[in-house]
């Protein structure tokens, strides 16, 4: 199966890619190397290049007929779109630029799949696309996203259904749950505390350390994905799943885990919650499971103990 990852110097991309060429699938990756999380960014694409296998281009997804003439001999069987501008809190300062990376490309992206004729389409959701609810099933029916960015994936889901609808294309929407690990965006919470704690020996926290979250690893991530391909492989579908953990964990079971771990002294310093921060999240994975017989289960400890490890030999240097 000949496999094209969109964002595959990003975050999940990153694993993502290595993992299937690892499986034995055929992959190609591209990315435009925009990362606001530059540092990391850098690492990604280093260790990338070092795997002759592994097919990464430089395509600026804004641009649809290069991207038809890069692939243009190649017949792709599945396209997973993982390239975005992302980010709750980067989506409220451009949200104009978060609007034109994550609908306008998203557009793009499917009519390259019109075009070359290819079938099936997964693509990155998320779980910001549930609000403020306090149901996290993928069927409720209360969906009213509390940040540009979360809008935009919600926006995604409808182009999407729209898409396959009009030209049967397959497509799977995948909200992640609060994916971390190593390579991850230093935007996020677990990834800001360390830099913070390096280089302030402070953490900054927005509203209280109460609020939960489905905390996945990476791994879960993956191997999520890889079981998904190859169920969805052979049959018609439209539809969104959720992947996040299954253990729920507040802020402060993170702080804790940090301080265990890291051995360092820091002191928190508390300002009022950004009103595009969801107050939680907690995934249902029940339809995962019940399509792959997999859950994500990797626990916030264990996931932290291999995140503090990588950080501490590539970071701290």
């Amino acid at each position: 199966m000949n496999i094209l990852i969109t964002g595959s110097a990003g975050f999940i991309g990153f694993h993502l890619i290595q993992h299937l060429q690892k499986k034995k699938f055929n992959v190609y990756g591209f990315d435009n190397f925009s990362s606001k999380s530059k540092k990391t960014q850098n690492l990604r694409v280093k260790f990338l290049k070092k795997n002759k296998k592994i097919k990464l281009k430089k395509i600026d997804l804004g641009n649809l007929n290069n991207l038809i003439e890069n692939y243009k001999n190649i017949k792709i069987d599945l396209v997973i779109h993982l390239a975005a501008q992302p980010g709750v809190r980067i989506s409220q300062i451009q949200p104009a630029i978060t609007v034109d990376q994550n609908i306008r490309n998203f557009v793009n992206i499917m009519e390259f799949c019109k075009i070359k004729k290819i079938k099936n389409f997964f693509y990155a959701s998320s779980s910001s696309i549930y609000g403020n609810s306090n149901n996290f099933d993928e069927l409720s029916k209360f969906k009213e996203p509390t940040s540009i960015y979360g809008a935009t994936k919600l926006c995604n889901e409808i182009i999407a259904s729209t898409y396959n609808y009009l030209y049967n294309i397959n497509t799977l929407g995948l909200r992640f749950f609060t994916v971390y690990g190593p390579y991850g965006r230093e935007d996020m919470v677990y990834y800001k505390f360390l830099n913070q704690i390096s280089n302030d020996k402070k953490i900054t926290i927005y509203g209280n350390t109460n609020s939960i979250r489905s905390f996945t690893y990476i791994d879960d991530v993956t191997k999520a994905l890889e079981i998904l391909i190859k169920q969805f492989s052979k049959k018609k579908y439209n539809d969104s799943v959720n992947i996040g953990n299954i253990n729920k964990d507040s802020l402060k079971d993170l702080i804790e885990i940090i301080k265990s771990k890291f051995s360092a002294n820091f002191t928190e310093i508390i300002l009022d919650r950004n009103k595009s921060d969801m107050l939680k999240t907690a995934a249902s994975v029940k339809k995962l499971n019940e399509l792959t017989k997999f859950y994500p289960k990797i626990n916030l400890d264990k996931g932290m103990t291999k995140f503090i490890r990588w950080y501490k030999k590539e970071i701290l240097i």
